[in-house]
């Protein structure tokens, strides 16, 4: 058989082997010293070689299973001119191992690779924080078993780990990128926020239309809590909250707060105010937390001493 490039045949063999039951693998490569170019190229049986003893994980303990079987299953590709032609020179067809049948083959390697309906599967279940893992399960479910998979829960979890690390460093730029877009979409959006001398988000404050509408008719009782749990930023989340005529908790605006501090209470209740058009409430519920205090008095007071 002839073919005209190297990847011609990679996908040819790739293809021969899922059909077969075996995985593959890119092996010896020799080039001509003349020019550089590929003068012959070996594919081979996962499974070709030995191993001497079993190599530990990284960070592991537990043994990685001796998968080499010494199988001799290859073919060759060599050069025949200078046009970049390759022909099959040599074809070992005998494996030293049982093939996969095909109601196992979907656990080869050829065989489990991520298309894009799962790749958007996974991206909108993280946004809902629904794992990797579970994620898989899901889908499995849609599919009608794992043989209908043609991926792995492995898969899953090594393409949501590189979205993490794409995204890591650049989540607080995405995330002030999005409020940009809410407030070119709605006017009525309100956000606000300040990063330090290195560039990073420490405080961010955020309210909609709704939360903005919610306060003009219920915003006399205000609600301010802190005490949520942090995120793996070490970034506190602090909503302002009330009540309706229905007596169901309503949100009026958002906050994310590095440092709890007397600074950081000032300028959220200044950015608050800001947005709710310096309309003040009668009343604040929070925390006794004296930096909370303090900012509380050194905003609000004016209004308060008022009335």
């Amino acid at each position: 058989m002839k073919f005209d490039t190297l990847q011609q045949r990679i996908s040819f063999y790739k293809n021969y082997a899922r059909v077969s039951g075996f995985d593959t693998g890119l092996y010896t490569t020799k080039k001509r010293k003349s020019d550089g170019k590929i003068s012959l190229k070996y594919c081979v049986c996962n499974k070709e070689g030995f191993r001497e003893t079993p190599r530990l994980q990284s960070n592991c303990k537990k043994k990685r299973p001796i998968t080499r079987m010494g199988c001799n299953a290859r073919i060759t590709l060599k050069l025949i001119n200078d046009q970049d032609n390759y022909i099959v020179f040599s074809f070992h067809e005998g494996h030293t191992h049982p093939l996969s049948t095909p109601n196992s083959s979907h656990h080869t390697k050829q065989s489990r690779n991520l298309t894009l309906a799962h790749k958007k599967y996974i991206i909108d279940n993280s946004r809902t924080n629904i794992g990797a893992t579970k994620s898989y399960r899901l889908i499995k479910e849609h599919v009608g078993g794992y043989q209908n998979m043609a991926a792995s829960v492995t898969n899953f979890k090594n393409f949501q780990r590189d979205i993490k690390k794409h995204i890591r460093g650049k989540g607080a730029q995405m995330f002030i990128e999005n409020f940009k877009r809410n407030k070119e979409m709605c006017s009525s959006f309100f956000f606000k926020y300040e990063v330090d001398d290195k560039q990073h988000l420490i405080r961010v404050f955020w309210a909609d239309a709704i939360g903005r509408k919610n306060y003009a008719c219920f915003g006399d009782f205000v609600s301010f809590d802190t005490t949520f749990s942090m995120n793996e930023y070490c970034i506190v989340f602090a909503p302002f909250t009330g009540v309706d005529n229905s007596k169901s908790c309503v949100t009026f605006a958002d906050a994310l707060l590095y440092r709890e501090d007397t600074e950081s209470f000032v300028w959220l209740f200044e950015a608050f105010r800001d947005a709710m058009s310096a309309c003040d409430p009668i009343c604040i519920i929070t925390d006794q937390d004296p930096a909370m205090k303090i900012a509380i008095e050194r905003v609000f007071d004016e209004f308060w001493n008022s009335i």
